[in-house]
């Protein structure tokens, strides 16, 4: 198995386990959130990680490794669709690192909710059609 397969199934197991947790977050159980979150801190490193892998094999290898440049470079070959949506989502994720806010929680989680999870499973099946 290539190494971009190998992170595109990573990937996809890690997604099934934020769409669990999302579809039994209801804003309400902050023992829920928390997993929301975490989880979606594990989906956020093997998406930048895989887009990467994904686009060295396509041979448009982004130019550094860092996640903004990676997401920068997805949109451009069209593999996401917003590119300052996956901005924002990188930027809540280093949010997640200094969370001192229940009501930041609860923001960060209703977006990765509502915004991000659908956003990723997008990317996942995009990358599936350009294999």
């Amino acid at each position: 198995m290539e190494k971009h397969d190998q992170k595109l199934l990573f990937l996809r197991n890690i997604y099934i386990r934020l769409y669990e947790a999302c579809s039994i977050y209801d804003g309400k159980n902050d023992l829920i959130r928390d997993c929301v979150i975490y989880r979606f801190k594990v989906t956020y490193e093997l998406c930048h990680k895989t887009l990467h892998e994904f686009m060295k094999h396509m041979g448009t290898e982004p130019e550094g490794s860092f996640p903004r440049t990676i997401f920068k470079k997805a949109y451009a070959n069209g593999i996401i669709a917003d590119d300052r949506l996956w901005i924002r989502l990188m930027e809540d994720r280093n949010g997640t690192s200094h969370i001192y806010s229940e009501k930041l929680a609860d923001a960060i989680a209703a977006r990765i909710k509502n915004e991000y999870l659908p956003a990723v499973g997008d990317m996942i099946r995009k990358i599936d059609e350009l294999k």
